[in-house]
């Protein structure tokens, strides 16, 4: 399988190496690197083959609204529309629902 690049994983991996965020930060950007592959690799050895193309459709716009919810929420950080604690709080939510997904996506 070839490694591919994200959207989330290019943000998850900003935010790990931002020296401005917290560890607890860094830590939920790890869960959410996590959580993008674990996706990546059940769509791709179970998602595909498993689910009608509506079914993976729904599952991928989903999910693609939460990597939509991480991008504002780093550029709101990045611009200081939102403080570090904010973002955090933010990103908890964003990685809780990704990591959801994944749960949600397997059980189909």
């Amino acid at each position: 399988m070839a490694a591919r690049n994200s959207e989330a994983l290019d943000v998850f991996l900003r935010v790990a190496a931002d020296s401005r965020v917290s560890w607890r930060t860094v830590e939920l950007a790890g869960r959410g690197i996590s959580a993008d592959a674990a996706s990546v690799t059940w769509v791709i050895s179970e998602g595909k083959d498993s689910l009608s193309g509506e079914e993976l459709s729904d599952l991928l716009i989903e999910q693609s609204d939460l990597v939509d919810k991480l991008t504002e929420s780093w550029r709101s950080f990045e611009i200081e529309e939102i403080s570090g604690a904010e973002f955090e709080m933010h990103l908890e939510r964003i990685v809780v629902g990704l990591e959801g997904w994944i749960s949600r996506a397997s059980q189909k």
